[in-house]
């Protein structure tokens, strides 16, 4: 694997940063994330596992990049969180000089920390490039970022949407040097505080024509299958949740088999219940199906895009599935646990509550949530169709 010592893999990588994980782990319980930690991350490569060996990242197998957000979210929800929102995977579209030059106005670190899941700015143009102002919410990482970006729909210098060929406004990411704005401590989340997902601010910013991108990303910079993947940016959220499941696995077999509270019929029941024994199969199945149904899939469309420049719609649409059942999985199964466990897991920092907290935080965002198998739905009962598939009328992609 570029970039890693013979012999190393990425989960070895997670298993060397555990003790300074934990050793952090209050710290970011309260929403901070100490300075040593970040640090670490970067020097380790998990900030730049899916960066392209052009620009030194690791450029990883994107199974292997699973394993270890899964792990690191075992360790800490927070920190596998952070692992793979800030692996790199949405730096594709710099070329090597623009990385560079973007790298040392971060001070020597590229790390990017976006909210793009709001249209919070409007962008107006100028001379070399567009005014911006604008707030973004959700902004996880950017306590620590040198670099951060948000959506803004592009509007005339009277303040309204300039629309696109179909009539729509146009949209613009941006990014700017994180120095540049204001950082709004507005996280206080049920669970992955030590994410630092708060608010980012811009005012009438400048920013130029080479840190502005219309549409999304834009195009990949380098024509490789690994960034040939549009939906490796999501993936990672199923690692993620799995990871946290697993902790939550773990915590009940060391609760059970561990001595009892004295006077407590309940611990000394636990997990000799018929209905015990029987939910935790069915969490521990249902996160090893999930586990197995991502790894899968990410492999099939790794080799797809091996020898294709575009990702069949087959393909996108099962990575799409595969992700929101695994976060789905997930939730079931730190549920059956948190509900095993009773009185002993509601208490705050048990690895059980602090599951069932961060698990309910994850699954919450709104490309993981139970309507989210809609277009997916749609997809399977539309594909053979004349024009299909469509989602309400409309192409799928």
């Amino acid at each position: 694997m570029a970039g890693l010592a013979e012999g190393v893999s990425l989960v070895d990588i997670a298993h060397r940063l555990e003790p300074l994980i934990r050793e952090h782990a209050a710290a970011l319980e309260q929403g901070s994330i100490p300075p040593p930690l970040v640090e670490a991350l970067y020097d380790a490569g998990v900030f730049k596992a899916m960066l392209p060996r052009e620009v030194g990242g690791l450029e990883a197998d994107p199974v292997e990049w699973l394993r270890l957000i899964e792990e690191l979210a075992r360790i800490n929800a927070s920190v596998g969180w952070m692992a793979f929102i800030q692996s790199g995977v949405g730096l594709t579209f710099l070329d090597p000089e623009r990385f560079e030059r973007f790298r040392l106005r971060g001070g020597g670190r590229l790390i990017l920390a976006m909210s793009l899941g709001r249209l919070g700015g409007k962008a107006v143009k100028a001379e070399g490039g567009y005014r911006i102002s604008g707030r973004w919410p959700f902004a996880s990482g950017s306590p620590y970022a040198t670099w951060l970006g948000g959506m803004s729909v592009v509007c005339d210098s009277a303040g309204a949407p300039v629309l696109d060929a179909n009539g729509q406004p146009q949209r613009l990411l941006a990014i700017w040097p994180a120095g540049q704005a204001r950082i709004i401590d507005t996280w206080d989340g049920l669970g992955l505080r030590g994410t630092g997902s708060g608010d980012i601010e811009i005012t009438d910013l400048f920013v130029p024509d080479d840190q502005v991108n219309p549409g999304f990303y834009g195009p990949p910079a380098y024509d490789r299958a690994l960034f040939r993947i549009k939906e490796m940016p999501e993936v990672g959220h199923g690692a993620h949740a799995l990871g946290i499941a697993s902790a939550a696995l773990e915590s009940f077999v060391e609760a059970v088999n561990s001595k009892p509270v004295p006077g407590s019929a309940r611990h000394t029941a636990m997990g000799h219940m018929q209905a015990h024994q029987i939910a935790f199969a069915r969490a521990d199945v249902l996160v090893r199906a999930a586990r197995t149904l991502l790894h899968e899939t990410v492999r099939a469309a790794y080799e797809d895009a091996m020898v294709n420049k575009e990702l069949a719609i087959e393909l996108r649409v099962r990575l799409r599935e595969a992700n929101i059942f695994s976060v789905r999985a997930a939730k079931e199964a730190v549920g059956l646990i948190f509900e095993m466990a009773g009185s002993s897991a509601v208490y705050r920092g048990r690895v059980i509550e602090q599951a069932f907290r961060d698990i309910n935080t994850a699954a919450n965002h709104t490309n993981y949530v139970e309507s989210a198998y809609s277009s997916i739905g749609s997809y399977f009962l539309t594909r053979d169709r004349a024009g299909g598939p469509e989602i309400a009328g409309r192409p799928f992609f």
